[in-house]
């Protein structure tokens, strides 16, 4: 077991509390709110903010950075649908857009080290893979149900 790793997560998850309490996370929540006119578009912008924050964060940091926010929204709409769909897309997502490059993800860096690879076929090889999820993303959200924000003025009091 590495408690480096579990007492960096637990770190990283005290943090995220802390932000919460000071209402950092209610505000990137509204801000999301605002950006998004229906809850397919608010699950689109939430999922592609993943999909591009892993690339350079890793996904296991966009994961537990915006899954709070997520969860965060998804309190001030207890009635909107697409709940666990949009939790599930977010982590996928964070998996999908970390494979692009060497540092997003340590199987990444075990197969540019391992193969040899030079960082023109590596980019070479996760461009395909970035353009295929891109792809199945988009597919994806036109998969959920599109709900308008009624009540958008509401869930801010």
């Amino acid at each position: 077991m590495d408690f480096k790793v579990i007492f960096c997560l637990f770190g990283l998850m005290f943090f995220v509390k802390n932000i919460e309490k000071l209402g950092i996370l209610n505000y990137f929540a509204e801000k999301m709110i605002d950006f998004s006119a229906t809850s397919r578009s608010l699950i689109r912008n939430i999922v592609l903010l993943s999909f591009f924050s892993s690339m350079i964060l890793t996904n296991d940091v966009a994961i537990l950075t915006l899954m709070p926010i997520y969860l965060t929204i998804i309190k001030k709409f207890p009635a909107m649908e697409n709940k666990i769909a949009g939790a599930v897309l977010l982590i996928v997502a964070a998996n999908l857009g970390s494979s692009f490059f060497p540092f997003g993800n340590p199987q990444n860096l075990f197969l540019f080290s391992y193969f040899s690879l030079s960082t023109a076929t590596f980019f070479e090889w996760s461009l395909i893979l970035l353009l295929f999820s891109i792809l199945v993303l988009l597919i994806s959200f036109l998969l959920l149900k599109k709900e308008r924000f009624l009540n958008k003025l509401i869930c801010f009091q």
